[in-house]
């Protein structure tokens, strides 16, 4: 994954894992590596019955096929729920029990319960993406299918390139606009309706500050692609970034590993005692 973000991204999810008493193991690779490496620690880890559960941190160095990255981990251990089969227990759940849920979905309606959001009817839905999110195959589905279970069947959607000239029509016409970006403080609060709940999503490291409390170590400074300030008198609601959204997705990814490790317990052969 990118050398900044990882710098940062990798302690959260031990220092947060840890402190739940999960223990962890982290397999840090070279952003030059082949796909056939990664798939040799992959199957390494999938091979073991100590590991439960397997995180894969994005984004992944330019080389590699994120879909073939991921499918390769035993859908079992994948706890973010984002493996094909995964995704497709998300969208379509009689024909999978017992897997995880995709976290994005359940994290967006929690953050909408403690934020008092309510979808209504016939509300119109934008995600403003980035090129590379409708390029990516991965990214594709994962925005799609996090959509396909949090957008009401009465509402409309649109999926808007953030490069498109119809771009600031879309964001007009919003009553919910999701806005996945790496573009920091990228929306303009003249493209807004009203009244609009924003939904910001993809966190974007735009420096390292000296800690206050120990300046020998660097704090990041995380921006999403709203800034808050500028919209707050316009926006009925912001979801924000950071604090927001990643902070419940990151909750419910451990509540899945915590699951995961419950079901292979439970797969356990069980041990008949003779009393003599």
């Amino acid at each position: 994954m990118c050398v900044l973000l990882a710098k940062y991204n990798i302690p959260l999810h031990v220092q947060m894992a840890q402190s739940m008493g999960i223990n962890v193991k982290t397999e840090i690779i070279s952003n030059e590596a082949a796909e056939g490496e990664v798939f040799q620690v992959i199957d390494r880890l999938n091979a073991d019955e100590d590991i439960h559960a397997i995180v894969l941190l994005q984004p992944l160095p330019l080389q590699l096929n994120p879909v073939r990255i991921v499918n390769r981990i035993d859908p079992v251990k994948e706890v973010e729920g984002i493996h094909p089969l995964n995704m497709m227990g998300t969208m379509i759940p009689d024909i999978q029990a017992g897997r995880y849920p995709m976290c994005l979905p359940p994290a967006l309606f929690e953050m909408f319960s403690e934020a008092g959001v309510q979808t209504e009817k016939d509300q119109e839905w934008v995600y403003v993406l980035n090129d590379e999110f409708f390029s990516n195959t991965q990214t594709k589905m994962i925005v799609r299918t996090a959509a396909s279970q949090v957008v009401p069947d009465d509402c409309s959607v649109t999926f808007v390139n953030k490069s498109s000239k119809n771009l600031v029509n879309h964001c007009k016409r919003a009553d919910i606009l999701v806005v996945v970006t790496k573009n920091p403080e990228y929306i303009e609060p003249g493209w807004l309706k009203p009244g609009v709940c924003i939904i910001d999503i993809y966190s974007n490291l735009v420096r390292g500050m000296p800690s206050k409390a120990d300046p020998s170590k660097l704090v990041p400074i995380i921006r999403g692609g709203v800034n808050a300030e500028s919209v707050n008198k316009i926006a009925s609601a912001i979801l924000l970034i950071p604090g927001g959204l990643m902070t419940v997705v990151m909750a419910i990814l451990f509540r899945n590993a915590v699951t995961s490790y419950k079901n292979a317990l439970l797969s356990l052969p069980s041990r008949v005692i003779e009393v003599k």
